[in-house]
């Protein structure tokens, strides 16, 4: 069913300063439209509430190669629940003269997650790669990612190995079930479109793995981690960043 997705936007709520990050997955037909309706009305709508505190952000992502569920991510960035919960202030009469019930766009939700940050290194970023998982034990690997994997991700982008530039692990805090395709993520980010594709070079059976074992000896020497039992990252899409609030 087709939605006014802005009329979400008294419900729910990225930086890299957020905690809890709201997604909304969207499929749109007229994408030209779509992104021009958004960064001239809803980003002044978004920065305005931003400014007055009641949300930490917002930004709009696309999908490079549309699926046929999806093909935009707009996201929500907040500190904390509280600000998730509370007024977010959103007034497109105040910060643009012109009322959100003139503002006619349609497209298709196909989902929506709430996601809490645990860890992460931030940095500028203009492609990520998103890994989505299920693992078995979820505490367990957000230990795993947090304790072992958060200190090797910090040298690896200090030394801009990979081209990588920025990297965090998120839990999905809501829906929460067990009938969930995905219960976690983490995020790679690049700078580059040919950064991003190369970062799937190991599946088609490239040895990239000098700079990888280097960080990993450094920061842990011959120290190890368990994970979970399964926690294989089964679906790796990418976006692109286009834009968002200061």
């Amino acid at each position: 069913m087709k939605k006014l997705f802005f009329g979400f936007l008294v419900c729910f709520s990225i930086l890299a300063q957020a905690q809890i990050n709201h997604y909304f997955y969207l499929k749109v037909e007229d994408g030209e439209k779509f992104e021009s309706t958004l960064k001239e009305y809803w980003l002044k709508v978004a920065q305005h509430a931003t400014d007055n505190g009641g949300m930490q952000g917002w930004s709009v992502w696309k999908k490079v190669r549309k699926t046929d569920q999806y093909n935009y991510i707009v996201a929500f960035h907040f500190k904390d629940i509280d600000q998730l919960e509370g007024d977010w202030g959103v007034d497109g009469l105040a910060a643009t003269g012109i009322d959100s019930k003139h503002i006619s766009n349609e497209w298709n939700v196909f989902r929506s997650d709430t996601y809490r940050i645990h860890s992460g290194v931030p940095g500028s970023t203009n492609y990520i790669v998103v890994n989505y998982s299920k693992p078995d034990q979820i505490g367990k690997q957000l230990t795993y990612e947090i304790e072992y994997i958060t200190p090797v991700m910090k040298e690896l982008i200090s030394k801009k190995a990979y081209g990588r530039t920025s990297w965090n692990v998120q839990h999905k805090i809501y829906p929460s079930s067990s009938n969930e395709k995905y219960s976690m993520l983490t995020v790679d980010g690049y700078a580059s479109m040919v950064d991003a594709m190369k970062s799937f070079d190991f599946q088609y059976g490239v040895d990239n793995s000098g700079p990888w074992t280097k960080a990993l000896k450094k920061v842990h020497g011959d120290k190890t981690m368990e994970t979970s039992e399964n926690n294989a990252f089964g679906y790796r899409p990418i976006y692109k960043y286009l834009f968002g609030t200061d």
